[in-house]
């Protein structure tokens, strides 16, 4: 390639059912961006999980075949980390699990002097792509620029309650969709990570990441209590690894928005709902803890199914 080029990174489960509509987002965000005008995009989508389900792969099948793009379609758990040329499209194929080990396949093969990783499962405005880059582009000092989380609420009893979290502006890296300078990573991330975001946002350091002004991102929001405990134990569980197996770390997380925060939010109804979600959390924190002790790791990347679904809201 003759010319810099941006790469956009997507861990991505096999069977992700909103991958398409997410890849034609970025690629409209991207249209949009000043930076097109000067550097090429290069796609990589990490597809983790089993092969038998392929509905992501015809997804990103269909994306490239849509644009007259090659494809390259690698197999991560036998290829060497060589980047395969032209560096379009590329989709990254492993059997194994985890957005961890997504994150560290996708770090490897990516080429560009700036890496968006973005959720495959989200939305976002056209303009979002354009402002995380401006953004890092100008603070030289920083490795991560963040986009700000929010979420799109089913108009049920259910989910204004979990939308609860998302009003008030914590100062996290956005899991979902941030902007890094390759150079500035650690040289990898273990594998094992269950919240792999909040470990990269405290190795990095909190001063070494920005929020991109206006850069906002939209989730779905789990619509039953089994999805949400299927979302927060996991959640939940890397906050006890973190804390168990990177004390140093923990120590390291910028100050959070407290009580006072809540109280200047929320009126009495909603912070009664708060106090539904806290308790939650709380059940979720218990399990989570519970299971980290016993060993009990291996279903904690389980779908959460609502989380998925873009219907009307």
């Amino acid at each position: 390639m003759s010319v810099p080029c941006v790469t956009l990174a997507v861990p991505c489960r096999t069977d992700e059912p909103a991958l398409g509509r997410t890849l034609h987002a970025a690629w409209a965000s991207w249209q949009t961006a000043p930076q097109s005008g000067t550097h090429a995009l290069e796609v990589i989508v990490c597809l983790n999980g089993p092969a038998g389900d392929s509905r992501a792969l015809a997804d990103l099948r269909a994306f490239a075949a849509a644009r007259a793009a090659p494809l390259a379609e690698v197999d991560a758990d036998t290829a060497s980390d060589t980047p395969v040329a032209p560096p379009v499209m590329t989709a990254l194929c492993t059997r194994r699990v985890g957005k961890a080990i997504a994150w560290e396949l996708l770090r490897r093969r990516a080429r560009g002097v700036v890496v968006l990783f973005l959720d495959a499962d989200v939305s976002f405005p056209e303009e979002t792509l354009g402002l995380l880059l401006g953004t890092l582009a100008a603070h030289r000092d920083a490795i991560l620029a963040s986009a700000r989380t929010s979420c799109a609420p089913r108009p049920t009893a259910f989910e204004r309650v979990m939308t609860l979290p998302y009003r008030i502006d914590f100062p996290n890296l956005s899991p979902q969709l941030y902007a890094a300078r390759p150079e500035g990573l650690p040289a990898s991330m273990p594998e094992d990570l269950f919240d792999p975001e909040h470990w990269l946002e405290l190795t990095v350091g909190a001063e070494r990441v920005v929020r991109a002004p206006g850069a906002r991102v939209v989730v779905r929001l789990p619509g039953t209590p089994g999805d949400f405990f299927r979302q927060r134990i996991r959640i939940e569980m890397g906050k006890v690894q973190l804390a168990a197996e990177y004390p140093g770390l923990v120590r390291r997380a910028a100050p959070q928005p407290g009580l006072r925060a809540a109280l200047t939010t929320f009126g009495p109804a909603d912070l009664l709902r708060l106090g539904v979600y806290l308790g939650l959390r709380e059940m979720a924190h218990i399990v989570a803890r519970r299971r980290y002790r016993r060993g009990r790791t291996g279903d904690v990347w389980r779908q959460a199914a609502t989380t998925k679904r873009w219907d009307p809201v």
